[in-house]
């Protein structure tokens, strides 16, 4: 089926009342997703066999250099399985990333995420589609279900990836974290320019060296100053999970993604920050795939009992 896809001359923002993002009564169109609102069409506050298996070896991500995210490009994302035969889960996968989250299902035995991270040395690289940084050795760990993952890498998608019925936001973070059996788990964040809060003081500080490596495809820099991943995440907020893939080719599946339900705020200068990555600014989203009777599950923050 065709999966619509969306550019916007400025990324979606988020014009809902409250940051927390609940959904419990919508249905999710299967067989041709909607387009992604942007703040205008929003009506109001939301209410509340796998080509690599979680247990398997993961996939190297591909280089960034033999794809890209342009709409009926020979190299974009309704192509990206005709690329390379190891990629064919971008086609034919069944619990492919991201998704609309659309209709979820509360499920208070999953408790708080449970996160340790460390300040520690890193490196910041131009990837050409993003940035990403990377800790030597990992960072802390991300433990589910008494399994351990260690924090590996940080990366932003502007505009987001995963939407909320329908709304797309400003930026996303991904934090991707792998098991000793190279299993993967992501933390993601979801950031509006319309939220209320400070700029991101982390992401401040790191100027410089975004200013130094904008628009170097492949290069990458030492931070002179230890990074500390817990500063990206809000302990009181609620998330959504659900059993995914890769946002990249080769779209490799059993990755489970954990979805902070509190939308943070992201200056426009941040926004463009990112945006530096290349010469000419670019998206770098994937349209959300379809939901194959998968199901959302959602544990509720402190934030909405508030």
């Amino acid at each position: 089926m065709e999966t619509a896809r969306r550019r916007h001359a400025g990324a979606a923002g988020l014009a809902f009342a409250s940051a927390i993002l609940v959904i419990f009564a919508f249905s999710c169109v299967e067989s041709k997703p909607a387009r992604a609102r942007t703040p205008g069409d929003a009506s109001g506050p939301a209410s509340a066999p796998a080509h690599a298996p979680a247990s398997g070896p993961a996939q190297a991500v591909a280089s960034h250099a033999l794809f890209n995210y342009e709409e009926k490009d020979p190299t974009g994302p309704d192509q990206w399985a005709k690329l390379n035969k190891a990629w064919a889960a971008c086609g034919d996968g069944k619990k492919q990333s991201p998704i609309d989250i659309c209709k979820v299902k509360i499920d208070k035995d999953m408790g708080p995420l449970e996160q340790t991270y460390n300040s520690s040395a890193c490196t910041l690289k131009n990837r050409g589609h993003d940035f990403i940084l990377q800790w030597k050795g990992g960072n802390g760990k991300l433990t589910i279900k008494k399994k351990d993952y260690v924090l590996q890498q940080v990366h932003w998608h502007v505009p987001s990836e995963h939407t909320v019925n329908g709304t797309r936001f400003d930026m996303e973070l991904h934090m991707v974290h792998e098991d000793s059996s190279k299993a993967r788990a992501v933390i993601s964040v979801l950031y509006s320019t319309k939220e209320a809060g400070d700029p991101d003081k982390t992401l401040t500080d790191l100027a410089p060296y975004f200013k130094r490596l904008a628009g170097k495809d492949n290069e990458d820099e030492d931070v002179k100053e230890p990074v500390d991943p817990s500063v990206w995440i809000d302990k009181a907020s609620g998330y959504y999970r659900y059993d995914g893939s890769l946002t990249t080719p080769p779209c490799t599946e059993g990755v489970l993604w954990n979805i902070l339900s509190k939308v943070k705020h992201v200056s426009k200068e941040h926004i463009k920050m990112m945006e530096s990555v290349s010469e000419e600014p670019e998206p770098n989203d994937r349209p959300a795939q379809k939901m194959n009777g998968r199901v959302v599950r959602y544990f509720e923050g402190e934030e909405a009992k508030d």
